[in-house]
């Protein structure tokens, strides 16, 4: 044994002549031996194994079509031509006598056994795999890799005579690589899966098989982001590859697709934490600094981490290229791998520390949002008066939550960016001495530019702000209007103010990016004139410009002037974070309401239980909190208008009630004397500032039922249950109660949706679904505000009978009313006018009611048995099959907002190129091109310049004449001086500047063009759609398009797609260059290119439908909090203010899975990207060390290093781009879809009427039936009628008889199913809308008013003169009395009316169609809302003032009719009796005299009016 030499050699030269060294001396070429053995060999071996397992791989039988068919047989030949041509290449090289060693051989066998076993795989792929042709990702990274590797082949055998072998295989190569171009589509075979779950399911369960699951992942829940994740999972974000697995599969379609909350994440507990340190702290910013710092603080240490990795880079580097050429040519120095490893090393633990430290700045970033945003919401539900007096609320929610999370990463900048400049600025001065200050004296002398730039962008940014909150304001009241709007042809008023108002924002935002242009130009000039700075002070100080100092510096350089561009804008962040810290701040001091402070406790009484006190008030007095604080901060003016000291000095007086329980409290009075104010006193919207209120329960709350219904968007059984537990007998008895059966019959169900503020229901349906909403719920006591005026005469008795004596018997019920026969059985009336309240004289007078008057209180008995009545069947309860299941869901109201999936469309990127027009867009392209070819000419000329100082012989000579020459081409004649160089780099960079400065100019022109173009063209298309649009489209998502989406089209867009242009020409010219400087880069590049392309390719698929997800995630949340806002006082009331916030967690939480997963696929690329940037950088490294190309060029090694080290930002920053433009392209793609809306039908007519038409106002209904959505019934079937001139038509039916669809009818809000309407002989369908609707005077069923004087709401056309307006006014006393309460013609109107009572509203808009003198006036239920005095002003206005049009008067209440010259009753859509008011009032058996006696009126008093 111990004879036996252990000391095994190979003999590499018997091997391969010229063993392992990869060079020769001579030449940069690879060397054959160097090839075979350690790149050939290895990568043949792993594509071998690679599709050995794929050709095993048969979990997905797919079925694919005759292209991918095609496609396959094509390469199933080319690889059987692949593995014969080394075999038969052998065999040639034998014949021939050309010697073959043992590498050739094993080689040709690898290379053959790899092609056949590929083969193998192809023939599968036909049935299995993936649904792609192509196969899979590491398949084709090999396959790119063989080609290179037999590209470089070829290079190196053209040496040899047998080259031609060479270039058949890379032939044979690219014509393989021509079959993976077409894509060809496939499909899972589920037919096949089917039958073979069927075979598997007939076997015995104890047989011995496995048993298979069919098993999607992309099907399955994602469940909680990272928590179940191991730690190498989370550390290279692996947990993520199954959200972006469903996204390529399209399966992202629903927020619960996504990833569920962490517990880290968990809403409730968060807001829980924030409330808590709230109430401890009472500053925003200490509770934030208490729940959230110690993490906020500790994510620091990774930035920092980050930030001191990143400058090895640049010192790595010039380590490198310090290496001399004895260096190289010794093989025992290894010091430049070292330096190659140190520059992966480095970059590699940069990418990790930038990535983790991102990932987690977003989650505190969505806690910190979480619990803002709560913390928001929750003091608008608790605090007083917060609507009034804090009207930017919904702004807090929005922009001023999203600043102060937005400033979690300014604020790890604003300590960063210094520390990176104070070592910057030392490396810097330790390379290049006091040369280096020519640079950064000119980049601080851009600091005091950009600091300008930012003040000036900031204030433009607050002028566009407020200047887009008044476009938004005006925008928002317009959509809101949009029905009136249409209906008197206003469209072109408010498009025109609109527009008005758009202008004042395009001229700040015009300027604002001019700015940004000038900011863009900085940006982008600014590494080529430091660089030019720094390097001719260098040359002019005597300082040669050799390689390892110069690009040293370089890279020193790009790093300062990210930091120097950042510095401003993260001071403009944190000051505008601030701001709206101090904003939210403000809210959260605001007062909450406190119940236990403004009501005391009832002491009880001493006589007994049977007249218990619920509800008492002592010596109270009351005012609004907006007025109060209006007076506070106005105490030293004293010069006000009319209208602030009328509207100031209302106050309730005086206020002594006493109730008790059980009572039935009416309340009436005159129109603005404070009936609805005294309810809101009781439900604590005032401010008590003398006497008490005391109430028997603090925790029930009122039943309250506001003059105005506020119901929100969903189903009227979720209005109706409101959250509560669902009893079908107790609710089916509500409904009863209510008078809804009916309704809920004809309009199929109580699942049909109800729209924003219940806009698809009339006003008496709206006010029963209010009513029926508070009977559910089962308090105590019930307020409620005029819901009998919107009801018609036999529903308002049924209502009575039912509901207030009936289930609401035992109930205390306070009422504001007008009706006699509720007066009857009140036990107190009660009249208030002018703020203070007294006894009624109604309760002293004798009440006369019909002869059934004794009945109308419900024994108890009775109140039993219509409990358990069952009167109507309820829709959904039990669906008679799924066809029936998907109709209840699919109502157009609640669908979802409409939501594309998948690429974008073309249609989406034409619509944006039009909208920039193709001239100027063309131009924008040209002028980058020129700009990233300047700079990369300037990149270049440097690092020939470079390298030929750094090689000259003669290095003492520093002048700018003097001659730089190397040793070796010292003959060649053909040398330049330094100053040429300087000269030329000079140039270079100049011109550089000035196409950077023309393609930012450019860019911004392009962009505010586009916005232009793009919002006015959809001002028009939503203005001029159809009336159905308004319907079942909530105003949220209106508001959106004109809001966010336009926003994004404004300024966020024109900015991403500077971004993506930049950095697409930037990579490819940083590639361009680079393999240029080191071509053997292309063996790096190439293979990478596959994996490149998948993973942008894959996350493009996801991110794309997060961001829609998340977009739409946003509007039902902001639509909730307006939704809230709106409804506060009935919330409140009922005390449901926990059940709205726990929705609003709810939503909250949707929308922070969105940006959880969004952020975590953003993470997730980012450090796959940084890897891929790591690997180049080390190649590169390893690369020059082993070719010793350092030292023979430095120039464009160091270039190439450079570039090497910033192409991993920009492969990030490219992916980003693409991936951020297409997410903000989705707004033009939202926009895009109302750009296809509809217009009206026949909107431009196909005849002009003639001259004065019409002159008489002759109407003819000929067989009229209308339809308002395809899914609902009609609602007017076969009217025919016709008047004469002049003619007063009533149309009186009960709610939902299709009183308001003649008058829709009439004025074409919805095409006509059948049949004609004439007006003076002119067909109406044939008529442009805008003159029909002009020609035809409206007072529609809901007032509408908007900002602006008294003045511009009665003649918006501004076509009158004062006198005329004023002359139309004093046709109604009341009228005139309220134009002159609010400061005449110029006195204020504020949004909606809101400073006036539903009442006066309606006499401005009779004075509005008096003042419009139309020959036919249509008035829908105009006097629902007035009081006796002014509704006798109206009758009088419609006796005298309507004289010489002819009328159609829809009305409720019946009383006055008797000055029409016809009445039609309508039921059902039909018209089941007319004639005239005296005929059928004396006709006993009429449904018109029913009607009369169902409303208390006298027959005989009805007939003998004149």
């Amino acid at each position: 044994m111990s004879d036996i030499d252990w000391n095994f050699t190979w003999n590499w030269t018997q091997y391969c002549p010229t063993g392992l060294k990869p060079f020769a001396n001579d030449t940069n070429d690879l060397l054959p031996c160097f090839q075979e053995t350690v790149l050939q060999l290895p990568v043949y071996t792993i594509f071998a194994i690679i599709s050995a397992y794929n050709f095993g791989d048969h979990r997905h039988e797919i079925t694919r079509n005759a292209l991918q068919l095609q496609m396959l047989a094509l390469r199933t030949g080319f690889s059987i031509i692949l593995a014969l041509l080394p075999v038969f290449k052998v065999f040639a090289f034998h014949r021939q006598g050309i010697d073959l060693h043992a590498a050739d051989v094993l080689v040709v066998c690898a290379e053959c056994i790899m092609w056949i076993v590929h083969c193998g795989y192809l023939v599968t792929a036909r049935h299995y795999g993936t649904l792609s042709h192509r196969g899979g990702l590491l398949i084709n990274v090999l396959w790119l890799t063989v080609v290179v590797l037999d590209g470089i082949w070829l290079r190196t055998s053209l040496q040899f005579e047998w080259w031609p072998w060479s270039l058949i295989t890379l032939l044979c190569d690219l014509s393989y690589g021509a079959t993976l171009v077409p894509h060809g589509n496939a499909v899972l075979s589920s037919a096949a899966m089917a039958v073979n779950r069927e075979q598997r399911e007939q076997e015995a369960l104890l047989t011995n098989r496995y048993t298979y699951f069919d098993f999607d992942l992309n099907e399955a829940v994602l469940g909680h982001a990272q928590d179940e994740a191991s730690w190498p999972s989370r550390f290279v974000f692996h947990w993520v590859q199954p959200l972006i697995s469903k996204g390529v599969v399209g399966k992202l379609r629903r927020i619960d697709d996504l990833f569920d909350l962490p517990d880290a994440l968990n809403i409730t507990r968060l807001s829980d934490r924030m409330h808590l340190a709230l109430s401890q702290t009472q500053s925003l910013f200490r509770a934030l600094h208490k729940c959230f710092g110690f993490e906020f603080y500790l994510i620091g240490l990774l930035r920092l981490v980050a930030d001191i990795s990143s400058f090895a880079g640049p010192l790595l580097l010039g380590g490198l290229l310090q290496q001399d050429s004895n260096a190289a040519d010794n093989p025992q120095d290894n010091r430049a791998y070292y330096y190659a490893l140190g520059l992966f090393g480095s970059t590699l633990l940069s990418a990790l520390c930038g990535c983790h430290f991102d990932w987690r700045m977003s989650m505190v970033s969505m806690k910190m949002r979480a619990g803002v945003v709560n913390s928001i919401y929750r003091k608008a539900l608790e605090a007083r008066g917060v609507r009034e007096t804090r009207p930017e609320v919904a702004n807090l929610m929005s922009t001023d939550a999203d600043r102060i999370v937005h400033s979690c990463i300014s604020f790890h900048s604003f300590w960063s960016i210094p520390f990176k400049l104070f070592v910057t600025l030392y490396l810097l001065y330790v390379q290049l001495g006091v040369a280096f200050l020519a640079g950064v004296a000119f980049a601080a002398l851009l600091i005091p530019i950009n600091r300008w730039l930012a003040k000036r962008i900031g204030v433009y940014s607050l002028g566009l702000m407020t200047a887009k909150d008044a476009r938004l304001s005006a925008t928002t009241e317009t959509m809101r209007g949009a029905k009136q709007i249409k209906m008197n042809a206003w469209e072109p008023i408010f498009i025109t103010k609109i527009r008005q108002l758009r202008q004042t924002e395009l001229k700040f935002l015009s300027k604002r990016k001019y700015l940004d242009a000038m900011c863009v130009y900085f940006w982008a000039t600014t590494p080529v004139l430091m660089c030019l700075l720094t390097f001719g002070m260098c040359v002019l100080l005597g300082k040669p410009l050799v390689a390892s100092t110069t690009y040293t510096s370089v890279a020193l350089l790009y790093m300062l002037i990210g930091p120097l561009n950042a510095f401003p804008w993260v001071l403009n962040g944190l000051i505008e974070a601030w701001v709206s810290l101090r904003r939210v701040q403000q809210l959260m001091d605001e007062p909450n309401l406190d119940y236990s402070s403004y009501y005391n406790p009832i002491m009880r009484s001493t006589t007994g239980d049977d007249k218990a006190t619920v509800l008492q008030m002592i010596g109270a007095t009351f005012m609004h909190d907006q007025e109060q604080k209006h007076q506070e901060s106005d105490n030293s003016s004293t010069t006000t208008t009319t209208t602030t000291t009328t509207a100031s000095q209302f106050r309730l007086r005086d206020i002594n009630v006493n109730f008790w329980a059980g009572q039935l409290i009416c309340i009436e009075g005159p129109v603005g004397g404070g009936k609805s104010t005294f309810l809101k006193a009781i439900i604590a919207e005032l401010r008590c500032l003398e006497g008490e209120v005391c109430v028997q329960d603090l925790t029930t709350g009122f039943g309250y039922v506001p003059q105005t219904p506020w119901l929100q968007r969903a189903t009227i059984r979720d209005n109706i249950v409101w959250g509560s537990h669902f009893d079908e007998q107790w609710y089916r008895t509500v409904l009863h109660a209510c008078a809804l059966n009916d309704d809920i019959r004809q309009l199929g169900g109580d699942l049909i949706g109800v729209g924003e503020n219940g806009g698809t229901l009339s006003g008496g349906q709206r006010a029963r679904v209010a009513l029926a909403r508070a009977v559910y719920q089962d308090k105590k006591i019930y307020l409620l505000d005029d819901v009998l005026s919107a009801l018609d005469a036999h529903v308002s008795k049924h209502i009575i009978r039912h509901c207030l004596l009936g289930l609401l018997k035992q109930k205390t019920r306070i009422v504001v009313t007008r009706s006699t026969q509720l007066f009857f059985h009140a036990n107190m009336i009660l009249h208030v006018q002018d703020g203070q309240m007294r006894t009624s004289d109604y309760m002293t007078e004798s009440i006369d009611l019909s002869e059934d008057e004794e009945n109308e209180e419900m024994p108890s008995d009775q109140v039993q048995a219509l409990k358990r009545r069952c009167s109507i069947d309820l829709l959904g309860d039990k669906p008679a099959n799924d066809e029936d299941k998907a109709e209840q869901h699919t109502d157009s109201v609640l669908q979802e907002e409409s939501r594309e999936y998948g690429h974008l469309a073309g249609n989406v990127f034409s619509c944006y190129w039009r909208a920039v027009s193709s001239p100027l867009a063309v131009t924008v392209l040209v002028s980058v091109l020129l700009m990233q070819l300047t700079r990369n000419l300037s990149d270049a000329w440097l690092a020939h310049w470079v390298t030929e100082t750094t090689l000259d012989g003669h290095t003492n000579d520093t002048t700018l004449q003097h001659q730089l020459i190397r040793p070796s081409m010292a003959a060649n004649a053909d040398t330049h001086t330094t100053g040429y160089y300087l000269g030329i780099f000079a140039a270079i960079a100049i011109t550089n500047s000035l196409v950077t400065l023309a393609r930012a100019f450019l860019f911004a022109y392009a962009g505010i063009k586009a916005a232009i173009s793009m919002h006015e063209q959809l001002l028009k298309r939503v203005m001029f759609a159809t009336f159905s649009f308004f319907d079942v489209t909530a105003l949220g998502r209106i508001q959106n398009r004109f809001s966010s989406d336009t926003d994004t089209v404004d300024d966020s867009l024109p900015f991403t797609l500077n971004i993506l242009l930049a950095q697409l020409v930037g990579l490819v010219g940083a590639l361009c260059v680079s393999l240029y400087a080191m071509p053997w880069l292309v063996v790096i590049i190439i293979p990478m290119v596959p994996i490149y392309l998948n993973l942008q390719q894959r996350y493009r698929h996801a991110s794309r439908d997060i961001k829609r997800l998340s977009s739409n995630t946003m509007s039902p949340l902001y639509s909730h909090f307006q939704e809230t806002l709106l409804g506060l006082s009935t919330i409140r009331s009922m005390r449901a203010s926990a059940r709205f916030q726990r929705d609003f967690q709810a939503k909250l939480e949707e929308s922070t899975k969105a940006q959880l997963s969004a952020s975590a696929a953003q993470q997730w690329l980012s450090l796959r990207l940084q890897l891929l940037g790591c690997l180049l950088v080390g190649g590169t490294g390893f690369l020059a060390a082993i070719t010793a190309a350092h030292t023979t060029n430095p120039g464009l090694v160091g270039l190439c290093i450079s570039y090497a080290l910033s192409i991993t930002g920009q492969l990030s920053g490219l992916l980003h781009a693409v991936a951020e433009t297409e997410q903000e392209l989705v707004a033009v793609e939202r926009v895009n879809q109302y750009l296809q809306l509809e217009p009206e039908h026949n909107a431009e007519g196909s005849a002009e009427p003639h001259f004065g038409w019409p002159t008489q106002g002759v109407l003819s209904f000929r067989n009229v039936q209308l339809i308002y959505r395809e899914h609902l019934s009609p609602a007017l079937r076969g009217i025919s009628f016709e008047t004469e001139a002049f003619e007063r038509v009533g149309i009186v039916g009960r709610t939902g008889a299709g009183k308001s669809s003649v008058l829709a009818a009439l004025l074409r809000v919805t095409p006509l199913a059948q049949g004609d309407i004439y007006l003076d002989q002119m067909n109406l369908k044939t008529l442009q809308l805008s003159v029909l609707r002009e020609r035809i005077g409206v007072i529609t069923q809901e007032p509408f008013l908007f900002n602006g004087t008294v003045r511009e709401n009665l003649d918006p056309r501004h076509q009158y003169y004062d006198s005329e307006i004023w002359h139309a006014i004093k046709n109604s006393a009341a009228a005139t009395l309220l134009v002159q309460q609010l400061g005449g013609l110029d006195g204020r109107v504020e949004r909606g009316g809101h400073n006036l009572s539903v009442g006066q509203r309606q006499l401005l808009c009779l004075a509005r169609a008096l003042l419009k003198n139309a020959k036919v006036v249509c008035i829908d239920e105009g006097t629902s809302s007035l009081d006796d005095e002014s509704d006798l002003c109206m009758q009088q206005a419609l006796r005298n003032a309507f004289k010489s049009c002819t009328l159609i008067f829809i009305a409720h209440r019946l009383r006055g009719l008797q000055a029409m010259d016809r009445i039609i009753v309508l039921d059902d859509g039909r018209i089941c009796e007319q004639g005239k008011p005296q005929e059928l009032a004396n006709d006993a058996d009429s449904v018109f005299h029913g009607m009369l006696r169902a409303q208390d009126i006298s027959v005989q008093d009805f007939a003998s009016i004149d």
